[in-house]
């Protein structure tokens, strides 16, 4: 008997040992596979934000430039009218004077040497700027625009570079050559009363005032502090990532025009990132890898991005990258793994203590031992039954962790493993957290609603009273979604600018009500008793199934529910209305 109990224990340990091994390997891996992906999904909604803000920044900056060049050439109009038409006769101290005066940072005359087609800088209020040539300037381009502005008065228009309006040419923000820290926009006039070329500037900083305003930035730094994985975002122009534009004073590199850091910020940077970069825009789809990039391992995502219809200064093509900590979700995983482990040696532990309860118990009662033994076989095979359910539950664990961690409800995924301990903890108090799966339809709903151009709005009230089983809270976000997605499917044909869809949900008198409006074309009166038909659509059999709305009929009556329909040409309303028993409601609400 003795022997047959170490046996049993070296057969229990080996056995519950190899068990713990493999299923905390597999909650390892399958979770860090989840995690992952809940990563790479909250980049893709993350850059989606980042370049709805890039091209409205782009566009106020083409507007605002444009308010500018208004400016200097104003500013150019008032120095004509205060200096002297010849150039021999403009002192310094009336440059400095015009300057003060019209509130500009200075102020630059140029003289056209036509012998050498050339311009030089002749008198300005900044004395840097005295002496400088132009024959270089952008390859030649401004030097052509200043001698069609000598010669013509007017500026023949450059595609993407700078703005032209009547007898006045202002080129864009860029590196100062007479003072390479410094960053301006300058603005060219002559209309021919003048022998010389009037250049009026202002510096960078009114420009960087707008961008902070605008929001680029601010949303970057936003989108840094609501996802604690993010090490940094960085916004690149790919066409000098890429070595199709290359700075044209060596002496100065990162040219402001041609810089390859846009926004953001751009340390975590290696020498895959061009082979990267190319991969991304060749697909015209984001591109994820995992390196070591300073010392620690880095997911980077590659997001191209191709602007249509804005293209100042040629910024067409963009990549963002963003740099996420993988070794912090490592860290923060094999964290959760370590709990989980805590219990499941508890439980071990406790098994161990039953066998040898067990065995003390054979030992000291040989009078009985056939019955000691039937005993004690029955217990055994109880054990190992047990050891398979944990094994079958913790799968399932597993998944619903995954599930959580996808919708990043990380409370509620804390207070799961705490759960696990199964120590005063019940079914019903992880069914009363599965609600959220709302807030996640909600969110996927406002991507999808962001990428199509849909204004969506929601609104939810009393859901704090349900109290809802797992499989009614699955159906109930099965209709909302399928009734969602008739809404923006309703929407194709609407105007991108007047796409609107509404969900109302509220809990009242015992019932939850949930309306979806949208404001598409209306259903005509004919169609709509068959619209609830399996298989019946008004879309192409191509991208519609015209089962949606069957599904949802379905699921609502099997709850002894109703739904209604009501079109107008203004807005088209689904409503659904289900009844609810006291049990789902908590107690002393409804």
């Amino acid at each position: 008997m003795k022997i047959g109990f170490k046996r049993l224990m070296i057969v229990y340990i080996l056995v519950m040992g190899f068990l713990l091994i493999f299923l905390n390997g597999i909650y390892y891996y399958t979770m860090k596979d989840a995690l992952l992906d809940g990563q790479k999904q909250s980049i893709e909604n993350m850059t989606s934000h980042i370049k709805s803000s890039l091209e409205i920044t782009q566009r106020g900056e083409m507007l605002f430039e444009e308010a500018l060049a208004e400016r200097l050439r104003v500013a150019a109009i008032a120095a004509q009218n205060m200096l002297p038409p010849r150039l021999e006769d403009v002192t310094t101290e009336q440059l400095q004077k015009v300057r003060d005066k019209v509130g500009i940072e200075n102020l630059t005359l140029f003289k056209h040497l036509k012998e050498e087609n050339n311009f030089i800088a002749a008198k300005s209020s900044d004395p840097k700027e005295v002496g400088m040539t132009t024959e270089k300037w952008g390859k030649g381009k401004w030097n052509q625009v200043f001698k069609e502005l000598m010669e013509k008065h007017n500026a023949t228009p450059i595609k993407n570079f700078g703005e032209n309006l009547p007898n006045f040419w202002a080129g864009p923000f860029d590196t100062s050559t007479s003072d390479p820290k410094r960053i301006s926009k300058w603005g060219y006039y002559n209309d021919g009363t003048t022998d010389y070329l009037i250049d009026p500037y202002i510096s960078e900083n009114i420009i960087n005032r707008f961008r902070d305003k605008a929001g680029v930035e601010s949303n970057i730094e936003e989108q840094e502090r609501s996802n604690p994985l993010i090490l940094e975002i960085g916004i690149l122009n790919d066409k000098v990532l890429q070595g199709e534009w290359k700075a044209p004073n060596k002496a100065n590199p990162e040219w402001h025009s041609e810089r390859k850091l846009l926004y953001g910020k751009y340390n975590y940077s290696t020498k895959d990132d061009l082979a990267m970069a190319k991969v991304a825009f060749s697909r015209m789809e984001k591109v994820h890898q995992v390196m070591e990039v300073n010392g620690r391992s880095v997911l980077k995502t590659y997001s191209p991005i191709s602007l249509q219809d804005n293209v100042n200064k040629g910024f067409d093509r963009m990549l963002i990258i963003v740099s996420s900590d993988m070794d912090k979700l490592t860290a923060d995983l094999t964290r959760k793994e370590l709990r989980i482990s805590i219990v499941a040696l508890i439980i071990l532990i406790i098994g161990g203590l039953m066998i040898m309860a067990v065995g003390r118990y054979l030992k000291n009662h040989t009078k009985v031992v056939d019955d000691v033994q039937s005993m004690y076989l029955r217990n055994i095979d109880s054990l190992f039954k047990t050891v398979k359910e944990y094994r079958h539950d913790f799968i399932n664990h597993i998944f619903a962790l995954s599930g959580l961690a996808k919708i990043k409800k990380y409370d509620e995924l804390e207070a799961y493993l705490r759960s696990l301990t199964h120590i005063n903890k019940s079914l019903n108090d992880i069914v009363d957290i599965r609600i959220p799966a709302f807030n996640g339809l909600i969110q996927a709903k406002s991507a999808q609603a962001l990428e199509r151009s849909i204004n969506l709005e929601y609104h939810f009230e009393g859901f704090d009273q349900l109290n809802l089983d797992i499989l009614k809270i699955t159906d109930l976000v099965r209709i909302t979604g399928n009734l969602i997605d008739n809404a923006f499917d309703a929407l194709q044909e609407t105007a991108e600018d007047n796409r609107k869809v509404a969900i109302l949900a509220q809990v009242e008198q015992r019932t939850l009500t949930i309306q979806v409006l949208n404001n598409g074309e209306p259903i005509p009166d004919e169609l709509k008793a068959r619209i609830f038909e399996r298989g019946f659509s008004t879309k192409p059999k191509s991208s519609n199934s015209g089962l949606g709305l069957a599904i949802v009929k379905k699921l609502v009556e099997g709850y002894n529910g109703r739904i209604q329909v009501e079109s107008c040409s203004e807005t088209t309303c689904f409503k659904v209305e289900i009844p609810l028993n006291p049990k789902e409601l908590i107690q002393g609400t409804g």
